[in-house]
């Protein structure tokens, strides 16, 4: 299925010229917990309970981060309730993509403050297993954003197949080659452009020392992305909460390429667990702040 862009949702016609001339921003993932209507106390096409939607704005209000990645959104009409929401807060993200993968319920999505210059999202990706051919749940999101008229960066956005069973397969496997796919897309991009700007964030359903995470990272043989070192105030490096199992742990990451690490100001990769923070999801925002000007790597 195609990638859908929002243009007659989400005003996404500004130009270069209308890019920040700002000095620093701030790029958040956040899983939003079914922000779409599913089935939910046996009564099927539910929305979500208006107390989660104020949990999820408030959380932004106050992390207000520039460029979001998103998972678990539904419609492109529940996008637009979510942008229409953010900007009530004070929020407003004129640019968008929303990507229409093999899951009809829940996608990926990206709202900027800056204009996306370049689209390059995939939605059609397959892989083997159990020598069957299988598509990539909710496909990769992949943009150009221009921060300002001398500083641009490329955004992957991915969710991961969850760590729920699925009959007749093998929930591991395949977040695994979703992974690998993943991994293919990231390492086209670095051999076109070694130094190029890239992020890589999103909710990979896994542990930092779990195969998928550990092959969307990089090995010895490719180009090493760095993970960003998020934790909460407290320390705590959590940022995801499976209720069935009281579990926490950390499924939710910033990812960057080594020309973008030069610009990743130490320190800001961060947990958000403030306001909202419990009632809106069973995910926790991750946030990283970053230089708006390419730079050498610092000794």
């Amino acid at each position: 299925m195609k990638h859908i862009i929002l243009g007659l949702i989400l005003t996404l016609t500004a130009t270069l010229a209308g890019a920040d001339s700002t000095n620093t921003f701030t790029i958040a993932t956040y899983n939003v917990e079914n922000w779409n209507s599913i089935e939910r106390n046996r009564k099927p096409d539910q929305p979500k309970p208006a107390k989660e939607k104020e949990g999820v704005w408030a959380a932004l209000a106050a992390v207000k981060p520039d460029v979001l990645g998103l998972q678990e959104m539904g419609t492109t009409n529940d996008l637009a309730e979510f942008v229409a929401g953010l900007r009530a807060r004070g929020l407003d993200y004129p640019y968008a993509e929303w990507v229409q993968g093999l899951d009809t319920n829940r996608h990926v999505a990206l709202l900027s403050r800056f204009p996306i210059t370049h689209r390059f999202s995939a939605t059609n990706d397959t892989y083997q297993l159990d020598h069957h051919p299988a598509r990539v749940s909710r496909g990769i999101l992949d943009v150009q954003v221009q921060v300002n008229p001398t500083y641009s960066f490329r955004v992957i956005v991915l969710h991961l197949k969850s760590r729920r069973a699925v009959e007749g397969a093998d929930q591991a496997a395949m977040r695994l080659e979703e992974a690998k796919l993943a991994r293919r897309h990231i390492d086209r991009i670095l051999a076109d452009n070694p130094r190029q700007n890239l992020i890589v964030l999103g909710d990979f359903n896994d542990t930092p020392d779990a195969a998928p995470v550990q092959t969307i990272a990089g090995t010895s043989s490719t180009t090493p992305l760095y993970v960003l070192p998020a934790k909460t105030a407290k320390g705590y490096q959590g940022t995801h909460f499976w209720m069935a199992k009281k579990e926490w742990s950390r499924i939710d990451y910033l990812m960057v390429s080594p020309g973008m690490s030069n610009e990743y100001m130490t320190g800001t990769a961060t947990i958000y667990e403030g306001t909202g923070a419990w009632e809106g999801s069973d995910h926790r925002p991750v946030v990283g702040t970053f230089y708006a000007t390419d730079r050498d790597p610092q000794p």
